[in-house]
């Protein structure tokens, strides 16, 4: 017998927010910490740092696509636990690595966990009455947690070393453990569980098509972009003349400002379409990287640009995250997007050192004026999609 999957709303925006943010992306935010962790606590260059990073990525990508094609028919509750438990396991056991070899297939290890949690946690967001308005709830959680680990991590860093930012992160998985845990089984689409409906080839929606190719490529630009820069932001402002800890407290208030863009998104939804804020939200982010990327010469510019980039940011990812809930209500785009989120995550950081290898920042920085156009032009069928369904509810409702 098939248990109620009925959830309140609010249970269902808390845990999945927890497991695909919490467990998902929280490395990501961590990014510049573990960056320097990792360097100063191994001994490591930045090339070596970076490979280590990008299999962790490369393997949430892999898990995430893999169990993305079946996550209406799984159990994503259970998917997303074990590998929350999974991530859980391979940073308590990262603290006692020292050997690079071994250090990368354990990083590897919880990548693939953090993988499966953050695909379970992004296809629930498609069940929702309101998919956008819902997936800028889940980023106003996203921003909370950021405000934490750019206040917490930062500590820890500089205290405990790459030993108690591992253990760090263990607790704080295991703190979004709590509410993964409340996460739906299945879930129902028009009356019908997700496994029932998706036996049905009239709502199905396939992974190969223009559509879901254009999201995923879509999400995979905006992310490679958005990290060629967020890498690198804390260095570029140390040779500015900040200190490390001067920017903790700069990403950190970027945090608590952060707040304005998901909220915007929360309150607003898609009452005046898709099409225009997607728009905004990409271009506008775009030239926020390309600002921060181009101010190595004005400490105040940079200070002023990189204030506005996490808002910008979840502003940007909010309304991403609800167009791929809204092109399939069983959650197989939203989940396969969320692998090409961390496959972005993954080639970013290195694309752009070799771009600032060969040219310097400047390199880097027009780079970005060529991604976010590809961004723009791949998300073009699945706004078209977007609106063609918006067309057809406004009839049936009519």
């Amino acid at each position: 017998m098939r248990e109620n999957n009925k959830v309140s709303h609010l249970s269902l925006v808390l845990s999945a927010f927890a497991s695909a943010y919490g467990v998902g992306l929280l490395t990501l935010l961590m990014l510049p910490f573990l960056m320097g962790a990792m360097m100063d606590g191994l001994g490591l260059s930045e090339g070596t740092t970076g490979l280590i990073l990008s299999v962790e990525f490369t393997l949430a990508m892999v898990s995430s696509l893999l169990i993305s094609p079946y996550i209406n028919r799984v159990p994503r509750r259970t998917v997303a636990v074990v590998g929350t438990l999974m991530a859980i396991a391979a940073n308590i056991l990262s603290a006692y690595i020292t050997d690079v070899a071994l250090l990368i297939s354990v990083r590897a290890f919880a990548g693939f966990g953090a993988g499966l949690a953050l695909a379970a946690g992004n296809s629930v967001i498609a069940s929702a009455e309101d998919p956008d308005k819902t997936a800028g709830q889940v980023n106003v959680l996203f921003v909370v947690l950021m405000i934490v680990v750019m206040l917490g991590f930062g500590f820890i860093a500089d205290n405990f070393g790459l030993t108690g930012t591992y253990y760090g992160v263990a607790a704080t998985y295991a703190v979004m453990l709590i509410m993964v845990i409340r996460l739906p089984q299945y879930v129902e689409t028009n009356g019908e569980s997700s496994t029932e409906s998706g036996a049905s080839k009239k709502t199905a929606v396939r992974l190969i098509g223009l559509v879901p190719i254009g999201m995923m490529i879509t999400m995979f630009l905006f992310s490679m972009r958005d990290t060629m820069g967020w890498a690198f932001v804390e260095q570029i402002g140390v040779s500015l003349g900040y200190t490390t800890s001067e920017m903790g407290m700069i990403l950190a208030l970027q945090a608590f400002i952060a707040l304005i863009g998901p909220l915007i998104v929360a309150k607003v939804g898609n009452k005046f379409g898709i099409t225009i804020p997607v728009l905004i939200g990409i271009i506008g982010h775009g030239s926020i990287t390309l600002g921060y990327l181009m101010a190595s010469d004005s400490k105040f510019f940079y200070t002023a640009i990189v204030l506005m980039n996490a808002t910008a940011y979840f502003y940007a990812l909010a309304y991403l995250t609800g167009l791929a809930a809204s092109l399939d209500k069983e959650g197989r785009v939203v989940a396969a997007t969320g692998s090409f989120i961390a496959l972005g995550i993954a080639v970013g950081p290195a694309f752009a050192g070799q771009l600032i290898d060969l040219g310097g920042y400047g390199l880097a920085a027009w780079s970005i004026i060529v991604v976010v156009a590809l961004t723009v032009i791949a998300v073009i069928p699945p706004l078209k999609a977007a609106r063609a369904k918006e067309r057809e509810e406004a009839i049936e409702i009519s």
